[in-house]
């Protein structure tokens, strides 16, 4: 990511507003602060696409969050999603066909290969950085901190969860995630990732609530 070093004359007021923004794990100075605030206010967001994973016997129980994850993709200027369902699949579209999506376009994939194999089979419509929501209920991360996270510390996966014990949440993940998914089923919990924590190409981002 290329940088531009400016200088500036601030309110003091405001400058403790921003300061107020600075946590030392998701904002790590002042400046971050500005940078992350400007963002926000520009809506600028370098990730265009998120698949919502819904597969499974409890998929329909996940619709008020899967319509919670909508909202927050459209919040941060999401509109393309890729909503991976299972054999519940009519139902959940069904039910999502009474949302009103606000211009997101929403297209159904039909899978039974578990998350892994969901996603493998999207490997041809992924071919950036894409988001991924992998949630049993309602999971609120900010976007773009998240995204900027990934960037700078540059894994292949990056995971926004509230806790490392089960997974859920929220990833990022770059198109090289697809060289760890074999082809058929396979969980992204227990088979992709894996492999790469033993690479080191996993990383956390606690959603703290």
């Amino acid at each position: 990511m290329s940088r531009a070093r400016i200088t500036i004359s601030i309110d003091k007021d405001l400058i403790k507003e921003v300061d107020r923004r600075i946590d030392g794990m998701h904002i790590r100075n002042r400046s971050h602060a500005v940078e992350t605030l400007l963002s926000e206010a520009l809506n600028l967001s370098t990730i265009k696409t998120a698949v919502i994973l819904a597969g499974g016997d409890k998929a329909t129980r996940r619709v008020p969050a899967i319509k919670k994850s909508l909202e927050n993709l459209r919040k941060f200027g999401i509109f393309r999603i890729i909503i991976a369902v299972g054999y519940l699949g009519k139902e959940i579209e069904g039910q999502l066909a009474k949302v009103d999506t606000r211009g997101q376009k929403i297209e159904f994939q039909q899978s039974s290969s578990g998350t892994g194999g969901a996603l493998y089979d999207l490997r041809h419509k992924l071919k950036k950085p894409f988001f991924v929501f992998n949630v049993d209920k309602t999971t609120e991360v900010n976007l773009k901190n998240l995204v900027r996270f990934h960037q700078e510390h540059k894994p292949i996966a990056t995971i926004a969860t509230y806790s490392l014990r089960d997974l859920n949440g929220v990833y990022v993940f770059e198109p090289a995630v697809f060289e760890y998914i074999p082809k058929g089923f396979s969980s992204l919990e227990d088979d992709v990732f894996v492999k790469l924590t033993k690479e080191g190409k996993l990383l956390s981002y606690p959603i703290l609530e």
